[in-house]
């Protein structure tokens, strides 16, 4: 199997791809997860190298998957259910809204009948991706009415295709919201957790490589799992759902405090 990890960019050509695939550890010890990282290309490139794996591919992308429904529009029955406050939320996802709610912020998806700022112009690129990957189906699980739940046995009987974020897979799979990435210690956190995971790059380390690469290291990750039936998942299938890599998420996800400093004399 191959697992896909996608990390979505306004500029057409610098979409990033990651696969991961599994190997005997060293002295037979565990599974490991191994990283490859492709050199960035266009949306049709990415696409023909991910379907050309067929059957054994599964693929997670840092982008909306479709446009916003508005099921948070001002008087929709699912603010009710959601118990959401007036005023918050109306332009967002059902998969946004509650991934905000935990302090995991997205940027704002728009409908259908939206033109794309230039500043979204990534979504469109986003949009482009998925529909190049069709033939994997997206995943869409048999909610039931819920708008979350974890993923189950057998979900890919469902589509072999998901979006994520990766910023949310970081803070999951750590329990806290780490520092920026581009700090020394927000970075290293973040590549802890895909270690500490199994994930492994045989060309110098993960440590070698930049953001967009880990940010596509993590989409794979959570594509392994969706693979392997764990993770969860929040969002209205009928608009799209986000997956994580954990079976649980935390209320919220707040930074660590911070490090003690004595007072000056």
């Amino acid at each position: 199997m191959r697992y896909c990890g996608i990390d979505v960019s306004a500029n057409p050509a610098n979409q990033q791809l990651c696969t991961l695939h599994e190997r005997r550890g060293s002295e037979g010890e565990g599974t490991e997860l191994v990283a490859t990282f492709y050199v960035p290309g266009s949306v049709d490139a990415v696409a023909r190298t991910v379907l050309g794996f067929g059957g054994e591919a599964v693929a997670a992308v840092d982008a909306p998957s479709g446009h916003r429904l508005d099921l948070l529009a001002p008087g929709a029955p699912l603010r009710a259910e959601l118990d959401l406050p007036d005023a918050r939320f109306e332009r967002h996802r059902v998969c946004d809204a509650l991934l905000f709610r935990r302090r995991l912020p997205l940027y704002p998806v728009p409908s259908a009948n939206q033109a794309l700022a230039s500043w979204e112009r990534w979504i469109g690129v986003g949009f482009d991706l998925f529909a190049a990957l069709a033939p994997l189906r997206l995943y869409r699980p048999d909610a039931g009415g819920a708008v979350q739940g974890r993923v189950d046995h057998g979900a890919l009987r469902f589509g072999r295709l998901c979006e994520t974020y990766p910023d949310a897979v970081f803070c999951s799979m750590l329990g806290h919201r780490p520092p920026p990435k581009r700090t020394p210690w927000g970075l290293q956190q973040r590549i802890a957790a895909l270690r500490v995971r199994g994930v492994v790059d045989a060309d110098g380390g993960l440590w070698h490589r930049t953001l967009d690469e880990l940010d596509a290291c993590a989409a794979a990750y959570t594509a392994y799992m969706l693979a392997g039936g764990a993770g969860s998942w929040v969002g209205d299938p009928r608009e799209g759902v986000i997956v994580l890599p954990v079976d649980e998420l935390l209320a919220r996800y707040d930074p660590l405090p911070p490090p003690a400093r004595a007072p000056l004399a």
